[in-house]
């Protein structure tokens, strides 16, 4: 019961540690690469063990999502970044990071989101 709130609280926490990062960065300066590095496999984890074998064989039989998400995470994304890097006029260094970035997936972020929404975490793995 305790885990489920703090993990539902998710956005609060998220909240609260950007506002100390950006009042007192220093007070999160003991935060780095490697602590940074095992929270995320911790956060990958958590996700991996909600799962089955029959959640992915569940998704594996509805494949017009799993085609949509890829078309729209590799396709309209990088599209959307270039298009507001050249309504920004930015140099070229600058628009192939933005659609470098573009290209990326939500990643863990998204998956802990959909789980904290009660959503289909094995389709946004």
């Amino acid at each position: 019961r305790l885990a489920e709130t703090f993990t539902t609280m998710f956005p609060l926490w998220t909240v609260l540690s950007a506002v100390l990062a950006l009042k007192a960065p220093s007070s999160l300066a003991w935060f780095t690469t490697a602590y940074f590095t095992g929270a995320l496999a911790l956060l990958m984890l958590s996700m991996g063990i909600t799962l089955t074998v029959d959640d992915f064989k569940r998704v594996l039989t509805r494949p017009a999502p799993v085609g949509m998400g890829f078309v729209l995470c590799y396709g309209m994304m990088p599209l959307l970044a270039l298009g507001i890097a050249k309504a920004f006029a930015l140099p070229p260094p600058l628009t192939a990071g933005l659609v470098l970035v573009g290209c990326i997936n939500g990643g863990q972020a998204s998956n802990l989101c959909t789980y904290i929404a009660r959503g289909d975490v094995a389709l946004s793995v």
